[in-house]
C-alpha cells in the first residue's frame, strides 16, 4: 500500500455517505425478526448485492432452516491474512406496530436518522460491513490477503446455529482478526466481554393449608433464603489483570457517558440479576415448590469453575434446595496492545475527532466467539436508540463513523505486513 493509494480509497469511504443510509434503509426493510428467525431473504439480498463485485464467491449456509448464513469472501492482490467481518442477520421482534410513528419496518431516512426494527441492533453495522466490503473489492490490487463477510442469522436466541455453527464447520469463518459492528457507540471501541452463567434454583417444601403453617414447609421461604446467598457473589474478589483494569479506567470518563454512569464498576465486578422467581398455588396454600432464574456476570480474571465453586459453597447443603447451571461462558478479551485494535482504534479516533476510547462491553455478543476460538475481536458499532422498543433508529453520524472505521480498519489490516 502507499500513501497515495490510502488517500484515494478513504475519499471514496468518505463520498459513500449517501449510499450507506440507502444501505442500511434497504436492510431494515428486509423483515428478519427472531423469532421466528428465517433470514433466508435477507441473506439473498445481501449475496446479490455482491453479484457483481470483483472476486467476490457467496456461500449460503442453512444448518437449520428457516436460519440462513450467508459468507462472502473476497480476495486481495496477492496472498496474505484474513480479516473477517462478523454480524448478525436476525433482528428483535417488532412488538405492537400501534405503538410505532413510523413503520416498523419501513426504513424511513428523516432528520439525520434511519428509523425500524435492527436499524441500531444491527442493519447499521450490516450496512457498514457490506458498504465496506465492497469499496475493497474495487480497490483489490491495494491489498493483500482475504476479506471475508461472516453474516449469521440466530444471534438474538444464542447464536448455536450462527456463528457458533460457523466456527465449528467453515474454516473460512475463522481469521486473523474480526471486526463486528454490532451495537454499541462510536465513542468506545469495545475489546472483551464480562462472562455469563446462568443458574436455575428450585426448592421443595410440603404443601398444607396456609392456616396451618405447622404442618407444611414453605418453599417460596427456603427459595428466598438461598437467593440471599446467592446475591453474596456479588462480593466476590475480581482479579483483573491491571492492564485491563487500567484500561477501564482510562476509557471510563468518555464509555459511561454513553453508557450511563456506574458502568465502570458494573465491568468490574460480579453483578447478580435475579431475573424470574414461580411458585406455589394459591395465595392460601403451603406452597411445595418454587424456582428462580437468575444472570450471574463476572469481569476477566474470574473463571467459570470458581463461581461454580463459589455457588456449591454458598447453596450447597440448604434444605430442599437444588441448583443447576444452564449456560455458561468465559469472559473474553482481546489484548489491548494487538494490531486490529490499534488500527481500530485510530480510525475511531480520526473520525471522531480524538473521542474514541478503548474499553470492555457489559454484555456480549458473537464476538465471545472468536476470541474463545482464539481470534483477536473489536466491536465497533452505532448506537442503538430504542432497542428492542418502538421507534428503534440509528444516527447516520454514528453509521457513517462505523463504517469509516470498517473501511479503512480492513484496508490497514489487510495491507499490513503482520
Amino acid at each position: 500500500m502507499t500513501q497515495p493509494e490510502r488517500q484515494a480509497f478513504e475519499k471514496r469511504v468518505r463520498a459513500s455517505r449517501d449510499r450507506l443510509a440507502e444501505l442500511c434503509a434497504a436492510l431494515v426493510r428486509i423483515d428478519s425478526q427472531n423469532p421466528p428467525g428465517d433470514t433466508d431473504a435477507l441473506a439473498r439480498y445481501i449475496a446479490g448485492l455482491f453479484a457483481e463485485a470483483p472476486g467476490a464467491e457467496t456461500r449460503r449456509i442453512a444448518p437449520r432452516p428457516p436460519i440462513a448464513n450467508l459468507l462472502i469472501r473476497l480476495a486481495g492482490g496477492a496472498p496474505g491474512r484474513r480479516l473477517v467481518f462478523n454480524g448478525h442477520l436476525d433482528t428483535f421482534p417488532v412488538g405492537d406496530a400501534a405503538r410505532w410513528s413510523r413503520p416498523p419496518l419501513g426504513g424511513t431516512i428523516a432528520e439525520g436518522r434511519i428509523y425500524g426494527r435492527g436499524a441500531g441492533d444491527m442493519k447499521g453495522g450490516l450496512a457498514a460491513a457490506i458498504l465496506a466490503a465492497l469499496l475493497l473489492a474495487d480497490a483489490a490490487r491495494s491489498w493483500r490477503g482475504e476479506l471475508v463477510l461472516a453474516l449469521v442469522g440466530d444471534e438474538e436466541t444464542g447464536g448455536r446455529w450462527g456463528t457458533q455453527y460457523l466456527l465449528a464447520n467453515v474454516p473460512e469463518a475463522r481469521g486473523d482478526a474480526m471486526l463486528s459492528g454490532d451495537a454499541g457507540a462510536p465513542e468506545v471501541l469495545r475489546i472483551g466481554e464480562k462472562g455469563q452463567i446462568w443458574v436455575e434454583l428450585l426448592a421443595e417444601g410440603v404443601a398444607n393449608h396456609g392456616a396451618h403453617i405447622h404442618l407444611g414447609v414453605n418453599a417460596i421461604e427456603r427459595l428466598l433464603a438461598a437467593l440471599d446467598k446467592l446475591l453474596l457473589l456479588r462480593s466476590l474478589p475480581c482479579p483483573i489483570p491491571d492492564a485491563i483494569r487500567t484500561l477501564m479506567g482510562e476509557a471510563r470518563t468518555v464509555s459511561e457517558r454513553v453508557s450511563g454512569a456506574g458502568e465502570a464498576e458494573t465491568l468490574q465486578s460480579v453483578t447478580v440479576n435475579i431475573g424470574r422467581i414461580e411458585g406455589g398455588t394459591a395465595v392460601n396454600i403451603i406452597p411445595d415448590h418454587a424456582r428462580a432464574l437468575a444472570d450471574i456476570r463476572i469481569p476477566p480474571g474470574l473463571r467459570v469453575d470458581d463461581v461454580k465453586q463459589r455457588l456449591e459453597a454458598l447453596l450447597g447443603g440448604l434444605p430442599g434446595l437444588s441448583h443447576r447451571i444452564l449456560s455458561a461462558c468465559e469472559p473474553t478479551v482481546t489484548d489491548p496492545a494487538s494490531e486490529i485494535v490499534r488500527l481500530a482504534a485510530a480510525n475511531a479516533r480520526a473520525v471522531t475527532r480524538g473521542e474514541a476510547v478503548v474499553n470492555m462491553r457489559v454484555g456480549f455478543s458473537d464476538a465471545r466467539f472468536y476470541r474463545l476460538a482464539g481470534c483477536p475481536s473489536v466491536v465497533y458499532g452505532p448506537a442503538p436508540h430504542n432497542m428492542g422498543g418502538a421507534d428503534e433508529y440509528v444516527a447516520i453520524d454514528d453509521l457513517f463513523a462505523v463504517f469509516y472505521v470498517h473501511a479503512m480498519t480492513a484496508f490497514d489490516f489487510l495491507s499490513g505486513e503482520g
